[in-house]
């Protein structure tokens, strides 16, 4: 059974009715952990030479790979929320005993992916260091723009496939990373346009995001997550099981009992 946009937003609202306050805290431990990484960098290579700029990108690429681990952990607080498990804080470690090279191997995969989409950025940045004037910037600017748009536009359908491969690396520990991305493909197969259609959904709240000085990000982030959990849910059959074992349930409850041939005599 397919569930439309709205049914997937209202069965992830309901699944996060009190629960907003764990994932929520850890999104922003991570942010607070990726802002700390950074300024790491930046006092370690914070040069303008060729070495320091790619010393900076290296480190850089470590971190992410590192906090990959902690995305994945937060990825399984969502499945536990979806799955009305129990959950807690401690749970954005998990990954980290659960084999963490997979999760650093698909990153480290949709990172380079996420690097030859920015090809366009770096055409143009070539350009942005040759300008010299205010009004120089001002002409290259609109290019700029234009090339970052196309690049996130490249990275979304080219990375959309791959969706799922952290939620399939938490289900299964014995997975490996390739595993993971050829299955995330798989599930997608068919349902990438629905995958696209929900994440253009939320764009309507982007307004929101902005009037609240982006403080709303982590909510709406939250409860696009959760909506994401249950279209992966949907595609690998557990909202389908979920359905029947409770239309079943439901059936064995308002059965009639049968009367025995002693009862009928009575």
């Amino acid at each position: 059974m397919k569930y439309t946009g709205k049914e997937l937003k209202l069965r992830a609202r309901e699944s996060m009715k009190g629960n907003y306050l764990v994932p929520v805290l850890a999104t922003v431990s991570i942010a607070m952990l990726a802002f700390t990484f950074t300024c790491i960098g930046s006092m370690l290579f914070g040069g303008n030479t060729t070495l320091s700029m790619v010393l900076s990108q290296l480190i850089s690429l470590i971190f992410s790979l590192i906090l990959s681990v902690f995305t994945a952990g937060v990825c399984y607080i969502y499945l536990n929320i979806g799955r009305k498990k129990p959950y807690s804080m401690n749970d954005i470690f998990y990954m980290f005993h659960q084999s963490p090279d997979r999760v650093i191997v698909v990153c480290f995969v949709l990172t380079l992916i996420n690097m030859a989409c920015s090809t366009p950025v770096y055409m143009v940045q070539g350009l942005v260091l040759r300008a010299k004037t205010p009004e120089e910037l001002l002409r290259v600017f609109p290019i700029l723009m234009g090339a970052s748009c196309l690049s996130m536009v490249l990275s979304l359908f080219v990375t959309l496939p791959f969706a799922f491969s952290y939620m399939l690396l938490v289900d299964d520990p014995q997975m490996s990373a390739g595993d993971a991305l050829r299955g995330s493909v798989s599930l997608l197969r068919g349902n990438k346009l629905r995958l696209c259609k929900l994440y253009v959904s939320f764009a309507g709240m982007g307004a929101l995001v902005a009037l609240s000085g982006f403080v709303a990000y982590i909510w709406v982030e939250a409860y696009m997550q959760a909506t994401m959990v249950q279209l992966y849910m949907e595609l690998n059959g557990e909202l389908e099981e979920s359905r029947q074992a409770c239309a079943k349930e439901e059936a064995d409850l308002f059965e009639p009992v049968e009367t025995n041939d002693y009862n009928a005599e009575a």
